[in-house]
């Protein structure tokens, strides 16, 4: 689905974020789970804000 929003930001999954970074998915899964990261749990998926990716960006300079 695509958004005309400019303000709009989709959640991103653990490979697109991973991907983002140029790290693998399981070292997002571990950033998640040691609390480095946080996410949003929908339903058995997990997703990234673009506010936590903001702030891990700029903590980490990844």
């Amino acid at each position: 689905m695509k958004h005309d929003d400019p303000k709009f930001d989709p959640l991103l999954t653990p490979k697109q974020l991973a991907k983002r970074w140029q790290v693998d998915p399981i070292t997002i899964r571990r950033w998640r789970k040691s609390g480095k990261l946080s996410a949003h749990h929908i339903g058995r998926s997990v997703r990234f804000s673009p506010e936590e990716i903001a702030r891990f960006e700029a903590e980490s300079k990844v």
